[in-house]
């Protein structure tokens, strides 16, 4: 057989317990990974398989009946990519991925990480560059593509060490060996916790995490917070230490609440939870979902529940688990913080959910903290070779250097960026490191959309720029109609939601990421590079520049303090972000200043009739920040009852609620004229209450005040609003 030099290799990895990786590609892809599994075979005939793929696309599911029939087995996990999240649990001998219809780096990265030390994981496709690929397609525009990333995942594969890669029937591979790796492992018993709940764990990690979790008994405010790579039995672990907290509360009402961006990524907290249950002889009940999720286990007096982010931070309860922290941004988590106790954060650094920078530097500023980081795998050995291959081909460990005394302005090519590793590494390292949603598919994005441009000052700050706009009235027509055009973000928002066509026409430059190496932060660099960046926009001819980003209140103010308006406010939250989109832009041209403010008139309207509904879960800070920064204008009148009722509420005659109508009009009116301002917490908590219709109690934590102060703050709002527009005469009544 042709792969059976390699047999050898696979010996040793099973022993080393350590993983191989082979890439496939070329017409002869099918027989040749069919020939490499039956190799495989021969060092594990009975693994437990898994195999990705999109099975929606025509020939997918023949090829996966091929593979079935010539290695004779019907026990393989076929998962769909689309819902690869449920299996991040599991874990696989032989791992199979048909990239013939999707090449993707997300994917990748992800399901690669299922496969066990001693495993074998194939990629396989015709050719991973080709432009019809799923996730290729999105990233092409007019037919134009370039394929940067694919050629840099080539080329490292054939110069890593334990990745097989196959072409036709050429074969290269360099040799790895098991004296490079160490294996989990656990020191001996020490009676800190139950020897039932050590048993269960695979490295002394997870025990010193069952150890570290008491932290959350303590008196007074406690935050466990939990960080590792990836597959490296976090969750698992704090499932663990959960059952040990039960088994120590079981007398006593209990709640527990556990949240995270998905299901699915608190699976394995739950199924740990069940099994840290069972080996401590306590019985236990659970609700189970239509779709066979787990959503509440209940032991003795204690309760313990999943609940979706957005309801998880108004509980009540003794304990929330946050897991995967860092994909909820730091505005959440610091509602959370402000709403509860006892908490436990977990979250993966240098993983393919996102880089986790802008979350450690949030939760070393932490009081009240302990901080446990897990380091050992447990799905393979430390050392091992795929991993590290995962690492450095999807940059998951990219840090930026500072580069002193260098304050040059220049543009780089995506062709120089992916020829000079160590340039590739500082410039994705700064766009990664400013934020906190990352994934692989961003360095691919980086790669091969052609129609992009990249500028940095002296490699310490880096702006990606995307093309946009120009388009024609046949792709305006289908963008109404509700076609996606992700490779023209801001005008496809801008005709589908805002309906107004010929914005289309417009030349215009997003702004995808901007971002400063963290130790040169608030020092203007990224001001500086902004400025240098509309300069050269303007000797292009281009309309307006602009950016789209998850709602945060410190990204807001950068683009609002460097003169870019809000023109947009998503109607929707976007869930796999975590948030609501805003767009903002500047005009650069007089055609494009016209419809910047028709856009800024629709946004404030729209923000000051719906918030109620359509924008409650939006920080009010956020749209006290959009609303006072729309110059829009209008006359509001106000009745002579409207203002004797507001003065009633002031003097403490009646209750808020029964000046609730004439509160909404007279700071609609202000919101309309803003020829003076009010202190922004003042505006926030008007907004909260007003315009979002939250209790007090819910406002406050957005505010991060006592229920007190909050209506304290609304109350000196309103006040300065009324002596402004109708004097110091406090009449608190009318007569007809």
């Amino acid at each position: 057989m042709k792969f059976n030099n390699l047999l050898q290799n696979f010996y040793d990895a099973k022993n080393g317990y350590y993983r191989h990786l082979a890439i496939i590609l070329g017409k002869n892809y099918l027989d040749n990974t069919i020939e490499l599994i039956k190799t495989y075979l021969q060092v594990n005939n009975n693994p437990k398989i898994a195999y990705a793929f999109h099975p929606w696309v025509n020939g997918s599911k023949d090829r996966l009946s091929t593979l079935k029939e010539t290695i004779m087995t019907n026990e393989i996990v076929d998962i769909d990519y689309s819902s690869s999240e449920k299996y991040l649990g599991e874990s696989f001998d032989l791992t199979i991925l048909d990239a013939v219809d999707d090449f993707r780096p997300n994917y990748i990265s992800r399901l690669v990480d299922l496969t066990r030390g001693g495993g074998l994981v194939i990629i396989y496709s015709d050719d991973i560059s080709d432009i019809n690929k799923l996730y290729k397609f999105s990233l092409t525009r007019n037919g134009v593509v370039k394929n940067l990333f694919e050629n840099r995942f080539i080329k490292m594969a054939i110069n890593s060490r334990g990745i097989i890669f196959v072409k036709d029937n050429e074969i290269k591979f360099k040799p790895f060996s098991s004296l490079e790796v160490s294996k989990p492992h656990k020191k001996s018993y020490d009676k800190t916790i139950p020897k039932s709940l050590y048993d269960l764990c695979l490295t002394d990690d997870q025990v010193k995490l069952i150890r570290e979790f008491d932290f959350v008994l303590e008196k007074g405010k406690r935050i466990l917070i939990v960080t590792a790579p990836r597959g490296r039995g976090k969750s698992a672990g704090v499932g663990l230490a959960l059952s040990f907290y039960v088994k120590r509360t079981l007398s006593k009402p209990t709640n527990v609440i556990i949240t995270s961006p998905s299901y699915y990524s608190s699976q394995a907290i739950i199924q740990f939870l069940e099994e840290g249950l069972r080996a401590l002889k306590i019985r236990y009940k659970k609700k189970i979902s239509k779709e066979g999720k787990i959503m509440k286990i209940s032991a003795g007096e204690a309760n313990i529940k999943w609940t979706s982010p957005d309801l998880a931070k108004d509980e009540n309860g003794d304990l929330i688990i946050v897991d995967e922290a860092a994909a909820l941004g730091i505005e959440n988590l610091e509602y959370i913080r402000n709403s509860w106790d006892k908490i436990v954060f977990i979250s993966t650094i240098q993983g393919y959910e996102g880089s986790g920078k802008a979350f450690m530097k949030y939760i070393n500023s932490l009081d009240n903290s302990q901080i446990v980081k897990l380091d050992y795998p447990i799905r393979y050995a430390k050392g091992d070779p795929v991993e590290k291959f995962i690492y450095n081909v999807m940059l998951l460990d990219a840090e930026p250097e500072v580069y002193r005394n260098n304050t040059q302005f220049m543009e780089i090519t995506q062709e120089d960026l992916f020829s000079n590793e160590e340039l590739l590494r500082q410039i994705y390292g700064i766009l990664v490191s400013a934020h906190y949603r990352n994934s692989p598919d961003d360095l691919m994005f980086l790669g091969d959309m052609a129609f992009q441009r990249i500028f940095t000052i002296g490699y310490n700050a880096v702006a990606e720029i995307v093309e946009e706009g120009e388009l024609d009235e046949t792709t305006e027509d289908h963008i109404l109609n509700g076609e996606e055009n992700e490779g023209n973000l801001i005008p496809h928002r801008i005709i589908k939601y805002m309906r107004i066509r010929n914005f289309g026409k417009l030349k215009g430059w997003r702004i995808m990421r901007i971002a400063v190496t963290p130790e040169l932060q608030n020092q203007g660099l990224g001001t500086k590079l902004l400025s240098n960046v509309e300069k050269i926009a303007l000797k292009n001819n281009i309309d307006w520049i602009g950016s789209s980003f998850v709602a945060d209140y410190k990204v807001l103010n950068f683009w609002i303090k460097n003169g870019f308006k809000p023109v947009y406010l998503a109607s929707r939250k976007n869930e796999g972000l975590g948030g609501y989109s805003v767009i903002v832009m500047k005009a650069l041209t007089e055609r494009a200043e016209k419809f910047l403010v028709e856009l800024g008139k629709l946004l404030k309207d729209k923000i000051l009739r719906t918030s109620h509904q359509v924008y409650f879960n939006v920080n009010p800070r956020i749209l006290a920040k959009i609303l006072t920064n729309i110059e829009f204008k209008k006359e509001i009148e106000i009745n002579s009852t409207y203002v004797s009722k507001i003065y009633a509420y002031l003097n403490g005659k009646i209750p808020y609620n029964s000046a609730s109508e004439a509160i909404h009009a007279i700071a609609e009116k202000y919101f309309y004229d803003l020829s003076f301002k009010l202190d922004e917490e003042e505006v926030s908590a008007i907004i909260a209450r007003t315009f979002q219709g939250k209790s007090w109690s819910h406002s406050a934590k957005m505010l991060g005040v006592n229920n007190q102060e909050a209506e304290n703050l609304l109350r000196r709002g309103i006040e300065k609003i009324v002596k402004k527009y109708y004097g110091q005469e406090e009449k608190d009544y009318i007569e007809l």
